[in-house]
């Protein structure tokens, strides 16, 4: 059988092949209003239509960095791209039917080497900055040859910014698409390809992306989560969600909070990435494997290496009827090694910089050029290693805990796995710090509603959450959360239902040569 991440790219003919039925109509509405504006912008109809979708973490968060498995799926809000190749020109024009959005147009050009060059100032990004990261990802990508015809290009987006959801990935990943199907380069590349590409075109704003936004908005297929697995190579399996009793759904709600990364990262994000790595180095150091600070050495290798190697994990000998029962004992086994190297009485509260540095046996200038290249101020002054460990293995665990009950349980499996994403949520609060009162607020709220589970969706600190709902109490779920949300007191109908709002497994990217 093919494995999903390497299927060739989609291309659907209508649009009740993208969306769920209830969700047809207004989306043709939404498309051909799309063709409408395009005509109007540009003066002549587009060729195509591409998409891709925002995505949920459902389980797993803060662990695709240290290559653990992760199971996301991709939702119904979307961006999607009116596109219309010019051969008169290498210029990219865009314009977005937000106006907000204002357009822009730019050229790329080549430095005295050949090599393609496109301006973006990642100090200052706009929205267009992922369109110009998606065409230097595009023209540095040995399928393109380097070089792109013109285009224009018109956005509409109802993956909400700043919201948890993946709308960058989303606007990359629709973008390449635009690129690709505009150039005639869809021929010969996979969804793997495709999620490759734009993990790469990310880097180009300065995100180092793990790679799950990208592999859920392009492998998910409908009415089925995914299992992303980064290690030892990425790959992605549809885990099917099957029909409960109760019924369930997925209800999402924004915080209306934005994390700002540029000020906080160096005590929230970029923190906790030094904190995993320098983590996992001390570990493998202790356990006396083979690896240096330089070598960066994920948790998930240090699992391998701990097993004997991955042979014993994911290899031809795994016990085919429990595939993952080798790799959560694994997990078990790594906790209580974390427990014994990083978690004696001396240093489970966390490790100076200079405590930090003696125990990787290595110098200041070596920690600084390993973990420092981004702005990093350690909480109290000291890098919490243990905790940060205990809450990777943990939420690693609970992914696979999570898979093997969509595959087993039956009547029980709404409480169970409402039960995991709980577990998920308390972890995210209070080991790996990346919870803030608005979304303790919502997830609280959201329990006390009904919903079996409740947690943060992203990275945190702002965001979004993910609740289980019985299906048959959405609507009533939905209102009574928006009455006692308190970023939620008078907003407009039109601005609450972005905010919060039901969805289902939804397909990943696709072009689609919709009639138009």
């Amino acid at each position: 059988m093919v494995a999903p991440a390497d299927l060739p790219l989609v291309t659907v003919d209508a649009i009740d092949k993208v969306y769920p039925a209830d969700r047809v109509a207004a989306q043709g509405v939404r498309w051909n209003n799309l063709v409408e504006d395009f005509k109007k912008t540009y003066g002549y109809k587009p060729t195509c239509i591409v998409r891709a979708p925002g995505r949920v973490n459902l389980i797993g968060e803060h662990i695709d960095h240290a290559l653990f498995g992760v199971v996301p799926m991709a939702i119904v809000p979307d961006v999607i791209i009116a596109v219309g190749p010019r051969n008169d020109t290498k210029e990219i024009r865009t314009s977005n039917v937000d106006k907000k959005y204002g357009p822009t147009a730019f050229t790329p050009s080549k430095n005295s080497n050949g090599e393609a060059v496109v301006d973006i100032d990642i100090r200052q990004l706009q929205w267009h900055s992922y369109v110009k990261a998606a065409l230097l990802g595009y023209l540095k990508h040995p399928h393109s040859g380097g070089d792109s015809i013109g285009l224009d290009l018109l956005y509409d987006g109802t993956v909400p910014a700043g919201s948890g959801l993946s709308s960058s990935a989303a606007m990359v990943i629709s973008s390449l698409l635009a690129m690709l199907t505009a150039n005639g380069k869809v021929d010969g590349l996979t969804k793997g390809d495709l999620v490759k590409m734009s993990m790469g075109a990310e880097g180009n704003v300065g995100v180092n992306t793990g790679g799950m936004d990208q592999a859920a908005s392009v492998i998910s297929t409908p009415a089925a989560a995914l299992y992303v697995q980064f290690y030892p190579n990425l790959a992605g399996e549809p885990v099917p969600i099957p029909k409960t009793q109760p019924e369930i759904s997925f209800v999402i709600a924004n915080t209306l909070v934005t994390s700002d990364k540029a000020t906080t990262a160096k005590f929230n994000y970029n923190l906790r990435v030094v904190e995993t790595l320098a983590g996992a180095s001390l570990l493998a150091k202790r356990l006396g494997m083979n690896y240096k600070p330089k070598d960066k050495v994920a948790y998930r290798q240090v699992v391998s290496d701990l097993a004997g190697g991955e042979h014993s994990l994911t290899g031809a000998g795994v016990n085919k009827s429990d595939i993952t029962a080798s790799l959560r004992q694994a997990f078990k086994d790594a906790l209580d090694a974390i427990e014994k190297h990083l978690g004696n009485s001396a240093e489970r509260d966390g490790l100076t910089e200079e405590e930090l540095i003696a125990a990787l046996g290595i110098s200041k200038e070596e920690f600084t050029e390993i973990y420092l290249k981004l702005a990093v101020e350690p909480i109290g002054g000291k890098y919490r290693l243990h905790i940060r460990a205990k809450h990777i293995l943990e939420e690693a665990l609970r992914v696979l805990e999570f898979r093997k009950t969509i595959e087993t349980e039956t009547e029980s499996l709404p409480k169970a796995l409402g039960e995991i994403m709980n577990k998920s949520q308390e972890s995210c609060r209070d080991q790996f710090g990346c919870s803030c009162k608005e979304i303790d607020e919502i997830t609280s709220i959201a329990l006390e509603e009904g919903a079996l589970g409740s947690r943060l969706t992203g990275a945190g600190w702002g965001g979004s959450t993910v609740s289980l709902v019985p299906a048959e109490i959405v609507p009533q779920f939905i209102a009574n959360v928006s009455k006692r949300y308190s970023k939620y007191q008078g907003l407009p109908q039109e601005q609450l239902d972005q905010a919060i709002f039901a969805t289902l497994p939804s397909s990943g990217a696709c072009e689609t040569v919709h009639n138009i």
